[in-house]
């Protein structure tokens, strides 16, 4: 959080965090990781400052959900992802911004997906877009 801070409050975004209240242990690369998160935020970012909207908040939870995995979603305030471009959001190349290339979710996905958890994206109850991902929770004197 303390790297998108100033991105953030020039875009005049709020980010609010509703992490679990337990330590989420799960076998990762932190880097690919953070990776992953702050393109989802960035993503979120581009599309509240894109749409205008005047709310402009991202909300970043972590829960660990019933398939004893640890979740992670980014919730923007935005417009929501159309449906006809919903299928093709993680294709590679495929990118909806005038100066992207269309590398970010398809990479994000493929880091997810090497560390044995899943990637998706859905319209959240207020219309924006939910991103969200899962990756298994291991515990601490695990070899795996």
């Amino acid at each position: 959080m303390g790297f998108l801070r100033h991105q953030a409050g020039s875009r005049h975004v709020l980010i609010r965090m509703d992490l679990a209240k337990q330590i989420l242990l799960v076998k990762a690369d932190r880097v690919q990781l953070q990776q992953v998160v702050l393109n989802l935020i960035m993503n979120a970012m581009d599309a509240i400052t894109d749409t205008k909207t005047l709310e402009t908040e991202i909300v970043i939870r972590s829960r660990r959900n019933s398939s004893d995995e640890a979740l992670v979603a980014v919730e923007d305030c935005g417009t929501g992802v159309k449906p006809e471009i919903a299928s093709k959001i993680f294709d590679p190349f495929f990118t909806t911004k005038p100066h992207g290339i269309g590398m970010g979710l398809s990479i994000s996905r493929s880091i997810i997906e090497s560390h044995e958890g899943k990637l998706w994206m859905s319209t959240s109850p207020t219309g924006g877009a939910l991103f969200q991902f899962a990756l298994p929770i291991h515990s601490k004197d695990s070899d795996e």
